[in-house]
């Protein structure tokens, strides 16, 4: 809804109208050409080929991975939304760091999850950015009250939260429904720094880096 696989499609195409001597709808233009562009975009299965959604999104990783050249340009929507969310986040991880780290071309790569914006952002070879929105009424124990205005602007720095909840109320998903979605959010959050929590605890072995965690765990 916020408009980033629009986005990675109007790039594409803004990039052949250019190296075609195309107007292209910018007040200026800078690009360095690329050799090829590559896609993987969309989620669709191939029935006919026995082929599942998961399995056709790695089929076309797999060939961008291998013909792409430092010259190409990725563009990359969702990757390892087809299968589970942890495997769905190490397959994501690993296939931005071959862009970045091997491959090294310009790549679009967009996605949900949040650890793996997390993971890259100290990476000095990534640049994070997320589609501007204005939020009224925020509320952080009823996202679903809040009053979301897509910008359709590509601005940086990573996205300070998710409004899933405002687009199930928008699609008109019961209230009950909804609610008890954000009770269940609330709890695997509390889960998840439950467990960063205990795995901070573990690494430490100062006595006095325990202590001043001790004393963060007692102020909040």
């Amino acid at each position: 809804m916020g408009g980033k696989s629009t986005l990675m499609r109007q790039v594409g195409l803004i990039i052949i109208m250019a190296q075609m001597g195309c107007y292209v709808p910018a007040s200026k233009c800078r690009l360095t050409p690329v050799d090829r562009i590559f896609t993987r975009l969309g989620a669709s299965d191939r029935i006919m080929a026995g082929e599942s959604t998961f399995y056709v999104e790695l089929s076309e990783t797999s060939a961008i991975l291998r013909q792409a050249t430092q010259h190409s340009l990725v563009l990359m929507d969702e990757l390892g939304r087809g299968t589970a969310t942890y495997d769905g986040t190490a397959i994501a991880s690993a296939v931005v760091k071959e862009l970045s780290e091997v491959i090294k071309c310009r790549s679009l790569f967009s996605t949900h999850y949040h650890s793996l914006v997390e993971h890259f952002k100290h990476d000095s070879n990534v640049r994070l950015g997320h589609m501007a929105c204005m939020v009224e009424n925020e509320n952080d124990e009823d996202p679903s009250q809040e009053t979301i205005t897509f910008l359709y602007k590509f601005v940086k720095g990573a996205c300070p939260k998710s409004y899933g909840f405002n687009a199930a109320r928008l699609a008109s998903i019961p209230e009950e429904v909804i609610k008890c979605a954000i009770q269940k959010s609330k709890k695997f959050e509390s889960s998840v720094e439950s467990h960063k929590m205990f795995r901070t605890v573990w690494k430490t072995t100062s006595s006095s880096d325990l202590l001043t965690l001790m004393k963060t765990v007692s102020l909040n």
